[in-house]
């Protein structure tokens, strides 16, 4: 089984005894808003079915092009004064990118990515639409 824990956001992969996977979910969804991405586990493994993360409802709903920002700032375990001082561009302006209350231009974009050191391609296709 695939969870995602939206805030604060955490990404769980539960397997093994149903019982048990089923009371650590139920504990989880006491204090947190769980989204469950996949249940089916593959008959002869112990694995479960891969899913394509951008066909989830979960995706659709939260992969705005603030929140890839973050992701990616958080994978490389960057604040936002951080990743500001890497890219040139203010926290301030970093904030309001993640928050959505900025649009990313394509030559921020850029300048993120390479701080970031990440394909720029990478923010032209989520983060500006092209």
């Amino acid at each position: 089984m695939l969870a995602v824990v939206k805030e604060p956001h955490i990404e769980i992969s539960l397997g093994g005894d149903a019982r048990c996977v089923a009371m650590l979910l139920e504990y989880l969804r006491l204090r947190y808003q769980v989204e469950v991405l996949t249940t089916t586990v593959l008959p002869d493994e112990d694995e479960e079915e891969p899913v394509d993360i951008h066909e989830t409802k979960f995706w659709r709903e939260n992969a705005t092009p603030g929140r890839i920002l973050a992701g990616y700032r958080h994978k490389h375990e960057l604040t936002q004064e951080q990743l500001a001082e890497r890219c040139g561009i203010h926290h301030v302006v970093i904030s309001a990118y993640e928050n959505g209350k900025r649009k990313i231009t394509q030559r921020s974009a850029v300048r993120i990515a390479k701080a970031l050191n990440e394909d720029p391609e990478t923010f032209y296709d989520r983060l500006c639409g092209e």
